[in-house]
């Protein structure tokens, strides 16, 4: 980076203020808390916290990740490469429990928080780490992530923020090794790590090291998707490659660009990117790693890719808020005085915007009495169905009590063929997805010919069932 961009400041953490470290304490408590109602409410988004959660129980018995929810036998690694997770196991053998992962996806948020504030405070100086570093903490992108519960992208999102603000220092060795590391956290990043490798390359002219992170991250994206995934899995194949069709984009780029900029979800998405910002981010060069992300997502054919919600967009955050830092840095040197004095006010701005929407984002759920509601009829039915479930059980189970299911169960996901014949069945009419009411005894005789069940418990609408035969 050229000097006249980022003038030398202190770079020891204990020289960087308060902001930081408040910033990433109040991050972590709020999603903690958040999460922790969540789980005593007996919410279940999907059934990906218990998936996570199985996968670390694997690895904390020093297992293959083999994931009975997703199927019988599954090996996870044929369905994303997130081998990061690994270093969760000794947490997770310390405390077993699914809402250990959601606690350690807080803490990873704030410690996310802390290195965006943290590069901030480098760039523009105290009063903007505060500023910026609110606004990423509680940026619709970090919220969305945190309601969906625990994804490999909460451990990548600190590594990120760590390796932008060796950039940003230029430690240009640092952050190649944090940077590199992103291709662990899930196979889609290959693309952005190569990004970010040029980056490194053109901004410190060590084209040795900024093209070898470049030719790492394409390197492991090729193999996770060519070699890796398709010998886990049990089909041979990358389970997702249809979702995107590369040969269709290029016979028609033009209609490609058109859908895109037509399309209601995906121009939300990119409003709420650059609006989050003030723009600011498109100053910076760094903006130029969110294209991976966002070509994957607008690309697929799958409409949960598109909009704002959910996990996706996680992993552009750091980036966009640390663009957004340097946007303002680069700015204040402008000739124009509408772009010094637009640079003067951004800090603020993205903190105006991040409270503008707040009343729509999961966290204003903490304004509303239900939110702390913990003890109503149905989390006291859900606790005491699951208190009926012998450890060590084998359970078919809907969604709805999944996460709370696998702490003390074997979990397999009832919808699934291949499941072995279970000990408990476990249904919820009202929240597991079914589309019709489903009663458990005659469901398990219809999915498991010549079985016979016997009904334990049914009470606000959850029903707990045991095999007698």
């Amino acid at each position: 980076m050229p000097a006249s961009v980022a003038p030398p400041r202190g770079t020891r953490l204990a020289s960087l203020g308060a902001a930081p470290w408040v910033v990433a304490a109040l991050a972590t408590a709020t999603y903690a808390l958040f999460s922790t109602l969540q789980w005593r409410r007996f919410e279940s988004p999907s059934w990906d916290l218990g998936i996570f959660t199985q996968i670390l129980q694997r690895y904390a018995a020093l297992e293959a990740p083999v994931v009975h929810i997703k199927g019988a036998g599954y090996n996870i690694m044929g369905d994303h490469f997130h081998p990061i997770l690994v270093l969760l196991a000794p947490l997770y053998a310390a405390f077993p429990s699914a809402l250990t992962l959601m606690v350690a996806q807080a803490v990873l948020l704030g410690v996310s928080a802390f290195f965006v504030a943290a590069a901030a405070h480098h760039l523009v100086g105290r009063g903007a780490a505060w500023l910026i570093g609110l606004a990423y903490a509680f940026s619709w992108g970090v919220q969305e992530a945190a309601a969906v519960q625990f994804h490999e992208v909460a451990v990548g999102a600190p590594i990120l923020a760590v390796g932008l603000w060796c950039l940003v220092r230029e430690r240009w060795v640092a952050a190649t090794v944090w940077l590199g590391l992103l291709v662990f956290v899930k196979e889609d990043l290959g693309p952005t790590v190569a990004v970010l490798g040029l980056l490194v390359a053109w901004r410190s002219r060590r084209w040795l090291l900024g093209l070898g992170l470049a030719a790492w991250g394409i390197a492991w994206f090729v193999l996770a998707l060519r070699v890796i995934l398709p010998a886990m899995n049990l089909r041979g194949q990358y389970d997702y490659a249809g979702h995107l069709d590369l040969a269709a984009v290029l016979a028609d780029p033009v209609g490609t660009v058109a859908e895109i900029l037509t399309n209601e979800q995906k121009m939300l998405t990119l409003f709420m990117l650059l609006a989050c910002t003030g723009l600011l981010a498109l100053r910076s060069n760094l903006a130029l790693a969110l294209l991976p992300t966002l070509g994957w997502r607008f690309l697929s054919s799958l409409s949960g890719h598109w909009g704002p919600t959910w996990h996706y967009s996680l992993m552009l955050m750091p980036i966009a808020f640390v663009a957004a830092a340097e946007g303002v840095r680069l700015l204040a040197d402008a000739r124009s005085p509408v772009l010094r004095g637009w640079a003067r006010s951004g800090p603020a701005v993205l903190l105006m915007f991040a409270l503008a929407v707040l009343p729509q984002m999961p966290l204003w759920d903490l304004t509303k009495g239900g939110t702390w509601t913990v003890d109503g009829p149905r989390p006291r039915a859900a606790a005491e169905l699951v208190s009926l479930v012998p450890r060590g059980a084998v359970v078919a189970s809907d969604i709805s009590l999944m996460n709370q299911l696998v702490d003390r169960a074997d979990v397999y996901f009832i919808a699934n063929e291949g499941n072995p014949i279970p000990d408990r069945i476990v249904i919820d009419n009202r929240g597991g997805g079914w589309s019709s009411r489903v009663d458990g005894a005659v469901h398990g005789a219809a999915l498991w010919p010549g079985t016979r069940w016997r009904e334990v418990l049914a009470q606000q609408d959850y029903q707990l069932v045991e095999r007698v035969g």
